[in-house]
């Protein structure tokens, strides 16, 4: 699909490894191409992420996708 310019679950889980070595605090600026993903580490090990969204395709689901063609 395609270089992704902006990830959520990779920040994430690039700020919690740092953190539990020691390299940087429970609060985690991660920079990316597409924009800054603020990271917060929880005593529990609980990730929460903010930052700015921007839409970048628009998509339909249709019915006929989830029908079970096993039957």
């Amino acid at each position: 699909v395609g270089y992704t310019l902006a990830s959520g679950s990779s920040s994430c889980a690039a700020a919690a490894v740092a953190h539990r070595m020691g390299l940087c605090d429970a609060a985690v600026s991660v920079q990316m191409p597409g924009g800054v993903i603020e990271t917060r580490i929880s005593a529990d090990w609980l990730v929460a992420m903010s930052g700015a969204v921007t839409r970048v395709c628009e998509g339909h689901a249709y019915p006929e996708m989830f029908e079970d063609t096993q039957a």
